[in-house]
């Protein structure tokens, strides 16, 4: 802007045969755009013209856009009369300058507020944004807690009822379920001020319920875990694949006699982490209900995949095998945490 009014000043000025160098007009030009520049700003940030209010705005902008031109040419036509008295009247410098720069001046100041609106109006989207996600993040913090201080009750009552059955039955077998339980109870409130742990952590964590259903059925059930040597560092929620298991164990020799395998199984699959837990010993009744009918655990696991990672980048499947046997999987974005965790046996099998 101080450029271009600099050089209509000269243009003009020189085709009457007054002009001076082009050095002395753009002094003068930056002179009043840098006093008169920055109050159009700050009207313009300071009353924003919007859909609730632009009937008052608009009056009070056309006002000052008139007053700030008047003020900016008539210094121009003072400061040109002053330079040129003897060629050039006061009313005469007057009605030229403001000919030949009322309507650029008037443009001008209403594209600054037009600039200082779009502006506004970016990093007011820019915050809503920011502030609807932080609402977003603690909204999920909220209901992912909530999932969690569910899943531990849940959990923490079937094992119960497993080593009471044992009290008066088996002694030494009561106390050991006791004593992995009080061990699984720890480790979760260690790990319940994160979202995310290490593969290999969920696993040392899975061992502790796996060796207490152990000892539950004894030699009728027997848990399998094969995982892949290059996902044990990936990322999963904490107590994952506990109700996989636990669903696994209470529909598969919880329900049907005979012995059983549960296999613990995890891989790569493109750019997702897979995980599955399968048992040999199970029947669906109906492939086609709903996760939410099927238990509390697999529930909240659903809930709890949707609020971290979002209903399109992670899931839980549940499908039948054949001749016989049911698949839980999951599937969940990749990538990699550092826990400190040690790294267990790729190839296990939970006596």
């Amino acid at each position: 802007m101080v450029v271009l009014f600099a050089a209509q000043w000269y243009s003009y000025d020189a085709s009457h045969g007054i002009g001076e160098p082009f050095a002395f007009y753009l002094a003068w030009s930056g002179f009043m755009w840098v006093v008169l520049t920055p109050t159009a700003l700050w009207l313009g940030w300071k009353f924003p013209i919007t859909a609730a209010n632009w009937r008052m705005r608009i009056p009070l902008h056309l006002a000052a856009s008139i007053l700030l031109t008047g003020i900016q040419i008539s210094l121009e036509a003072y400061f040109g009369w002053l330079r040129h008295q003897g060629s050039l009247s006061p009313g005469g410098a007057l009605r030229h300058y403001f000919k030949f720069l009322e309507q650029i001046s008037l443009v001008t100041y209403w594209l600054l507020v037009a600039g200082v609106l779009f502006y506004k109006a970016r990093e007011d989207a820019r915050e809503g944004r920011l502030r609807a996600a932080r609402l977003e993040a603690q909204l999920s913090e909220a209901r992912l807690e909530a999932l969690r201080r569910q899943l531990h009750p849940h959990f923490l009552f079937n094992t119960l009822q497993a080593a009471v059955a044992f009290v008066h039955e088996d002694g030494d077998r009561a106390e050991g379920i006791l004593l992995r339980l009080s061990e699984l109870l720890r480790v979760t409130l260690e790990n319940s001020g994160g979202h995310e742990i290490s593969l290999s952590r969920e696993l040392e964590i899975l061992s502790l319920y796996t060796g207490i259903q152990a000892s539950r059925f004894g030699d009728r059930l027997k848990f399998k875990v094969s995982m892949h040597p290059d996902v044990l560092s990936c990322a999963v929620p904490p107590m994952i694949l506990q109700p996989l298991v636990e669903n696994a164990v209470t529909h598969g020799i919880g329900n049907h006699k005979g012995n059983d395998v549960v296999t613990i199984r995890g891989f790569r699959q493109d750019s997702f982490l897979r995980l599955e837990v399968q048992n040999d010993n199970s029947q669906l009744d109906d492939p086609s209900v709903d996760l939410a009918k099927r238990g509390v655990g697999l529930a909240m696991t659903q809930q709890r995949l949707e609020e971290l990672y979002g209903e399109s980048r992670a899931f839980l499947r549940v499908s039948q095998l054949e001749p016989r046997g049911v698949c839980a999987s999951i599937c969940l974005p990749l990538h990699t945490i550092v826990d400190g965790a040690k790294n267990p046996m790729t190839e296990a099998v939970a006596p």
